[in-house]
């Protein structure tokens, strides 16, 4: 009777450890995206931030310059040497507006320097019985499209989104 008192006891203590240990973040293990295709590459985080909730925000901060592919989505071009990196807002419609900050690699400076930053597009969302989710087509090379579905619950503000990538062509 004290075995089968003593296994159900640490049978117990399993379950309750494993319920208390932290989970991977929606959309994965945690580990980021990345394809490659003719030397471009792309790169986006699972759980990726929204740092806007407001279009006026994104629209003043993305004029700003800031470090080279500071994002969590980016994109390395090779022809012409470029770092894309895009930025998140969702507004309280639910509608998902991409900032783009253009870095552009200088030969004579031999660093990346700001070229622009600018609304590179928006997507209403879709609904679906998790909350909405947007899909969001990267064009890397002729060859390879990747289509990023961006998930999060159907609520406003949204602080982050699930990023998960589906290689096309």
């Amino acid at each position: 009777m004290r075995w089968w008192i003593l296994g159900a006891l640490v049978s117990l203590v399993a379950v309750a450890q494993a319920r208390s240990q932290p989970r991977s973040p929606a959309g994965g293990d945690g580990v980021p995206i990345r394809v490659e295709s003719r030397g471009n590459e792309l790169y986006a985080v699972r759980d990726a931030p929204v740092a806007y909730a407001r279009l006026e925000q994104l629209v003043v901060d993305i004029a700003r310059p800031s470090e080279p592919g500071a994002g969590p989505i980016r994109v390395a071009r090779v022809s012409p040497r470029q770092l894309i990196a895009w930025v998140l807002c969702v507004t309280n419609d639910g509608t998902l507006v991409v900032g783009e900050r253009l870095h552009t690699f200088d030969a004579d400076e031999r660093h990346y320097v700001f070229t622009k930053g600018e609304i590179a597009r928006s997507y209403r969302p879709l609904e679906t019985p998790e909350g909405w989710l947007w899909l969001v087509e990267v064009a890397l090379s002729r060859e390879v499209t990747v289509m990023l579905e961006v998930r999060a619950a159907a609520s406003w503000p949204v602080e982050s989104v699930a990023v998960t990538a589906d290689r096309s062509r």
